[in-house]
């Protein structure tokens, strides 16, 4: 697991992305981390019921903080169809800087 944690790392502190995650948003990225088993570019598959669940936090309350790590590009929404449950994938942003 050396991987995950050096991109842990690499992401969260030395790249500065835990100073921009704020509120509550740390306890949803934290959620999507541990459910993609901490890999980069992989599918998340939680309803909202179980982020709310395990964050302690309220429907709008997550969804704002998915709004705001989305904005980070910490996640990417792979749904943009109206009446659609959107899915989320827990993004590599340093991947950007590299292409």
């Amino acid at each position: 697991m050396p991987i995950q944690t050096d991109w842990l790392r690499s992401v969260l502190i030395e790249r500065g992305y835990l100073a921009r995650i704020k509120g509550e948003a740390i306890k949803v990225y934290m959620v999507m981390l541990e459910a993609c088993g901490g890999i980069p570019d992989q599918s998340v598959t939680m309803s909202l019921n179980q982020m709310m669940q395990q964050t302690r936090l309220s429907c709008p309350t997550v969804i704002d903080c998915l709004a705001r790590l989305e904005k980070l590009k910490l996640v990417v929404s792979t749904t943009h169809e109206r009446g659609k449950v959107k899915s989320y994938y827990v993004s590599d942003p340093l991947a950007d800087e590299f292409a």
